[in-house]
């Protein structure tokens, strides 16, 4: 196996690993009125 081929591999690699772990890291949750409520973020896009 040459050097750019193994590379390209590891590459490939590491990059499913991130995306692996990533899927494992729990979504933020944002807190509303008292605290007590829980709601999903939200993003708000500024139309001129």
């Amino acid at each position: 196996m040459d050097k750019y081929t193994r590379t390209v591999l590891t590459i490939i690699a590491v990059s499913l690993a991130a995306i692996a772990i990533q899927n494992t890291i729990p979504s933020a949750k944002a807190r509303g009125g008292c605290g007590e409520e829980s709601y999903n973020p939200c993003f708000v896009k500024l139309v001129n």
